[in-house]
């Protein structure tokens, strides 16, 4: 017992010290400028990668490890010097939901640039001479490389410790974080500080990928589930808190550990459990940074006094027109265009409910995804063991169960938290349902449920055979449209520009007698709900569900697809959906540069133009209408009389 007790608790520092040698330069550039970088797990990536070109598959020496390791941290470091030029200043005073997903885009860049550059095949790396044997002590065998997992971690707590605590260089930093502004009045550098800072936080993220890198496959999926517990642990631990960060990642280790031993089952379950459980406890961390007990409002982007130029018949002309031609498809396309069309119809049902929550309520989730499971998996399940069943009763289903689950999580969390909080609750409880379903046989387990039937719709007086590509496809058509049409009416009542109001300024609306968490949460049972009638209808249209569609890479989907189009507007996601797949498309066969090219763009919106498409849309039109009516002012009519001077008019009325 005593000896099982021992070699949890190795493993348990093991882990967690792998995963704050992530979670140290995530949290440094948070504690400096207040930004959390998604992108961190693409560059610790990119780290891993550099760090294998020089040290290559079969290591000789420790010293040519620790030259690969070196490398990786001096190129992510010059690589975020460029960033932080580029992309991070200008993030500094943004919405923290807009810099979320803005890093995330930079995350795809880098996904993008490494299967450039280094392909999309697996590679492993073997400890160097040294550190490939295991030792004896006390009875028990220790992984000598994990024993140097646990050292470098150590070390690299104790070095930030002093550094940001003990030495001038910490202090300074420290005083550019506070208030930047004073510091550059005392003659500081603010610049050069913080450009500095910033290439020290990668550095760390680039040294942490070689570090890493023996005894794991390395692939261009590598960074995300390291980049997921850094996450966790930071959040943990207290955004900005070198301290929380290491305590954060021991706690997960720790977790991890006695999941191994208790729930083997199920691996990492308990970690989702145990951050879920945290966040409604204590959702700013064990050590809050000052400034983070509550999250501060900011400028929202949607909402705008815009008035069309264009009338609201001509739109309605052309969106009949555009649904005219897609309902005649089938007559003259082939499958696969047909396939992805529907596809494209079902992304903006998704977008839609997300768009719900961020772009009229202000609230942001990062595990959409798993409302959209819900409904997928409840389709899948009826049309696979009950024959029969009313089709429309399934999305009915589909819309109670994934409102109820959106209503007890709301329950529980809104009240406590909003932002960032909320955004990690919902990708922990989505990863969470995404393990469940991975080792649960009824559904599939990993290969998903497969040959999913597609339904016969029972309306009563008569039935409507959906069970052809084409006749589900009309039907998806619809079901669009009627879904579209019934948010559109929701969205622009009452309720919804109550939601906006309580976007804009959720304090001033509460002062006017608001209940804001009842709208709120309500705004988070009708995207939930939403969301699992989106899913339900994507099952017999793929005709398989996997784990995939849980996965938190899903969840990013509606946000780029909403962000692309435009939050200021309803039909935002509609748009960014059309556009996001034209660009899939046309790249599907460019390895690498489907995700350069999708992430630059996302990555140029929310810099140049965060209102989207729509957006860019409404400026060009007030820019061509104000020079229209211009135009007459500055070019004399042929047959116009002159005009009369004012004394001559007087005369003549006199």
């Amino acid at each position: 017992m005593l000896n099982d007790l021992m070699f949890a608790v190795f493993n348990a520092a093991a882990f967690g010290m792998a995963i704050f040698l992530v979670a140290a330069g995530l949290t440094l550039i948070f504690g400096l400028l207040r930004l959390l970088n998604m992108a961190q797990g693409g560059f610790f990536m990119i780290g891993a990668y550099t760090a294998y070109s020089v040290m290559g598959r079969d290591v000789q020496s420790i010293g040519m490890f620790l030259l690969g390791v070196l490398a990786g941290g001096v190129v992510v470091a010059l690589l975020g010097l460029v960033t932080d030029r580029l992309v991070l200043r200008r993030l500094r005073n943004v919405d923290p939901h807009y810099v979320l997903i803005a890093t995330f885009a930079l995350m795809m860049v880098c996904t993008g640039v490494t299967k450039l550059i280094w392909g999309v095949d697996f590679f492993s790396v073997n400890p160097p001479p040294g550190l490939d044997q295991p030792i004896n002590a006390l009875g028990l065998y220790f992984s000598v490389y994990q024993l140097f997992v646990i050292a470098a971690g150590l070390v690299a707590y104790v070095v930030l410790e002093v550094v940001i605590h003990r030495m001038w260089f910490g202090k300074l930093m420290q005083a550019l974080a506070a208030d930047p502004w004073m510091s550059s009045v005392m003659g500081l550098n603010v610049s050069f500080g913080v450009a500095l800072s910033v290439m020290a936080s990668f550095m760390l993220a680039g040294l942490a990928g070689g570090l890493l890198l023996p005894n794991q496959s390395l692939s261009t999926g590598l960074g995300d589930s390291y980049l997921m517990y850094a996450f966790f642990a930071v959040i943990i631990g207290g955004l900005g808190n070198i301290r929380g960060a290491f305590i954060g990642s021991l706690v997960l280790g720790l977790v991890q550990s006695l999941n191994t031993v208790l729930l083997p089952s199920v691996p990492g379950l308990a970690i989702y459990v145990v951050l879920a459980a945290f966040l409604l406890w204590k959702p700013t961390g064990l050590f809050p940074a000052v400034g983070m007990q509550e999250e501060g409002t900011h400028e929202a982007h949607a909402g705008g006094s815009h008035r069309p130029r264009i009338s609201r018949r001509t739109w309605q002309v052309l969106g009949l027109a555009l649904v005219g031609v897609l309902a005649t498809l089938p007559l003259w396309v082939n499958a696969g265009p047909l396939y992805i069309v529907g596809s494209v119809l079902i992304q903006v049902m998704f977008a839609l409910s997300w768009n719900i929550l961020f772009g009229y309520t202000g609230l942001v989730s990062f595990g959409h995804a798993g409302f959209f499971a819900i409904g997928a998996y409840l389709a899948a399940l009826v049309l696979k063991n009950v024959a029969g069943f009313p089709f429309v009763g399934v999305l009915l289903a589909a819309a109670v169960l994934g409102g109820a689950a959106a209503w007890a999580i709301g329950l529980l969390a809104l009240r406590r938290m909003s932002g960032v909080f909320l955004a990690v609750l919902t990708v922990a409880l989505a990863e969470a349902l995404r393990l469940v379903i991975g080792f649960s046989s009824w559904l599939g387990r990993e290969d998903g449920i497969t040959d999913i039937p597609r339904p016969k719709l029972d309306l009563g007086l008569f039935t409507i055979d959906t069970s052809s590509a084409n006749g589900y496809y009309w039907f998806l058509l619809a079901g669009t449209v009627a879904m579209t049409a019934v948010l559109w009416w929701v969205l622009h009542s009452g309720f919804g520009r109550t939601l906006q109001t309580i976007r804009q300024d959720a304090e001033r609306a509460a002062f006017m007698g608001t209940n804001v968490a009842a709208y709120r949460l309500g705004a988070f049972v009708l995207s939930g709900a939403v969301a699992a009638v989106a899913g339900a209808m994507y099952a017999p249209w793929a005709r398989i569900v996997t784990v995939e569609e849980v996965h938190w890479l899903a969840s990013a989907q509606p946000m780029l697809n909403t962000l692309l189009g435009g939050v200021g507007s309803f039909w935002g996601p509609v748009v960014g959906a059309g556009l996001f797949a034209s660009i899939a498309y046309a790249t599907r066969t460019l390895v690498g540069l489907s995700e350069l090219i999708v992430g630059t763009g996302l990555l140029t919106i929310i810099l140049l133009a965060p209102n989207g498409a729509v957006g860019l849309w409404r400026q060009l039109e007030e820019r061509l209408w104000r020079r229209w009516r211009a135009a007459p002012a500055h070019r004399p009519a042929a047959d116009a009389t002159p005009a009369m001077p004012m004394t001559a008019l007087k005369q003549e009325g006199s």
